[in-house]
């Protein structure tokens, strides 16, 4: 899996921060997992167009807006300086995309047909754009949030996608499965991001750790019983995915299974130091 991403460069990280540039657009913001020496110079860091003071101010320098659009692996994406130091993408997660191009190539020579993909927890719709140049495939974008759908919609524009080829749910993810369970609602492929903590309504709120075992059998609910790959992302414990791997391997007996679990860890432009960004869990069903 490559770890250079087009679009994005980890300049530098260290002492609590981490320098990033997305499209020509360069930002200092926290990163409580950088505890080494920063290698770059000082200059470089004072090249920041854009520094995140917590809890939720941006300290703009030159000509930058608050919003901009860099292409992200391929991907056109509109980002935004938000107040809680986030740009509306995770860039790790353009680490797998060609995973799920090539998941698709596979799956399409089986199966020959169009293929149902569903993106959980789906944000702003990295994936969902992606999922879209990959010739036959219909795309179902699920998010509790209604803010993350416009703006996923947004994406969806401009990288030209056509209005037929994506399905907007504004529903929580869980609940969602759920209901296509028990339709008996099927997806090729299925791309999952939970969070490690989620607030659905004000009583009802989860952690990751607590939740995952539910989440799994959730999500093999919904694959196909013949063919299927799920790509399941977490920023949660170390122990989420051997959970997952285990539930995974007694649902389907051990037989007829691959899983693999990979680091997600962006690398410095400069140096081989790598920023811890979770991990990937990969389950593919008879492909």
């Amino acid at each position: 899996m490559p770890s250079q991403i087009t679009g994005y460069k980890l300049l530098d990280s260290g002492e609590g921060r981490k320098l990033e540039q997305f499209g020509d657009i360069i930002i200092d913001r926290p990163s409580s997992l950088s505890s080494w020496k920063r290698r770059q110079s000082a200059e470089l860091w004072q090249r920041a167009d854009a520094v995140y003071a917590p809890p939720n101010r941006w300290e703009c320098h030159g000509s930058i807006r608050s919003a901009w659009t860099a292409s992200i692996a391929g991907v056109v994406m509109r980002l935004e300086l938000m107040s809680n130091g986030q740009v509306g993408l995770f860039p790790e997660h353009a680490l797998y995309l060609s995973s799920i191009s090539s998941a698709a190539d596979k799956l399409r020579t089986m199966k020959k047909r169009e293929l149902r993909v569903l993106n959980l927890f789906a944000y702003t719709g990295l994936a969902t754009s992606f999922c879209t140049t990959l010739g036959s495939a219909q795309v179902t974008h699920v998010d509790l949030a209604k803010r993350a759908i416009e703006w996923a919609k947004i994406n969806a524009e401009a990288n030209g996608v056509a209005s037929d080829s994506v399905r907007w749910i504004v529903d929580d993810a869980l609940a969602f499965m759920a209901r296509e369970q028990r339709k008996n609602s099927l997806y090729d492929i299925i791309i999952i991001d939970p969070p490690s903590f989620s607030r659905v309504s004000k009583n009802n709120t989860w952690t990751l750790d607590e939740k995952v075992p539910d989440i799994v059998h959730l999500v093999l609910g919904v694959l196909d019983a013949q063919a299927g790959v799920v790509f399941f992302t977490n920023h949660s414990s170390a122990s989420t995915s051997d959970v997952t791997r285990n539930i995974a391997l007694d649902l389907f007996n051990d037989h007829n299974v691959e899983i693999s679990i990979r680091s997600l860890a962006l690398e410095e432009e400069s140096s081989s130091r790598r920023l811890p960004a979770g991990s990937l869990i990969v389950l593919s069903h008879g492909v």
